[in-house]
């Protein structure tokens, strides 16, 4: 739509002039490669790994990410922000009075209201998703955040010490007090996260690959040794092998 559009346009320039949204997210912004968060991540694991720091890495999942955006809660937050009135009147106007129905077979339900949710296939809707979660870098404290539209990656490294066991307490403390903050923000917004597909990965540089124990609101977090993330093959080791492996059968294939 046209008026989707224009709106993208002004809310865009509005948010990107007053830098609201942080330089961490990469997703559907202007000169923002999803190759440029890669390298980010990559350099940064690399060079702890090269100091033979083990460095601990968080992957959030969000269930059904725009699907479950609350149009108060956004509205609210977009206020906060400072969204020129005319602007937030005709973002309130976009999302108003939006009907859906379910179809089961041959059985339709009753059209019925729905306050939650952006509309799939719209160029405003990811856009409005990553300004609505501007805020997101702040809850890992000191800890790098990677965000690329609604995935999430964070980055803890623990300080120098002198025993590798105390580095891997660290990270298990810190790992399940960031996990836990993300938990308070998703119940705060309404945005649940999936916590049975959100992962953690430990890269390291040791022969006997160590073990952190993570949890998030009492549940333990899946520790894996590879990670399928942004296009990449994340592996523990930080091997590229696994994607360059599959960049050359998808060459092969092709030809």
């Amino acid at each position: 739509m046209l008026f989707e559009k224009v709106l993208l346009l002004r809310i865009r320039h509005w948010a990107e002039t007053n830098r609201l949204v942080p330089p961490e997210q990469s997703g559907f912004r202007p000169k923002c490669l999803l190759p440029t968060r890669v390298l980010s991540i990559y350099q940064e694991v690399k060079n702890s790994m090269a100091a033979n720091i083990p460095t601990f890495a968080l992957y959030v999942d969000y269930q059904k990410a725009y699907d479950r955006v609350w149009h108060a809660a956004l509205l609210c937050k977009l206020e906060t922000m400072g969204m020129p009135f005319n602007l937030l009147k005709m973002t309130c106007s976009w999302l108003k009075d939006r009907k859906v129905y379910v179809e089961y077979g041959e059985i339709t339900s009753k059209i019925f209201n729905i306050n939650i949710g952006l509309p799939q296939g719209s160029s405003l809707s990811p856009y409005l998703f990553i300004v609505f979660h501007a805020d997101l870098t702040n809850y890992p404290g000191a800890h790098s955040c990677h965000l690329f539209a609604d995935d999430l990656c964070v980055l803890i490294k623990p300080p120098i010490m002198k025993s590798l066991d105390s580095m891997i307490e660290y990270l298990e403390k810190e790992g399940t007090r960031v996990c836990n903050q993300f938990f308070l923000y998703s119940k705060k917004w309404k945005q649940p996260l999936n916590v049975s597909k959100t992962v953690v990965q430990l890269f390291h540089t040791q022969v006997k690959r160590p073990v952190v124990s993570v949890t998030i609101n009492g549940n333990k977090i899946e520790l894996v040794k590879e990670f399928k993330y942004l296009g990449f093959t994340w592996t523990d080791k930080l091997s590229l092998k696994p994607t360059v492996d599959k960049t050359i059968g998808n060459i092969q294939r092709s030809l």
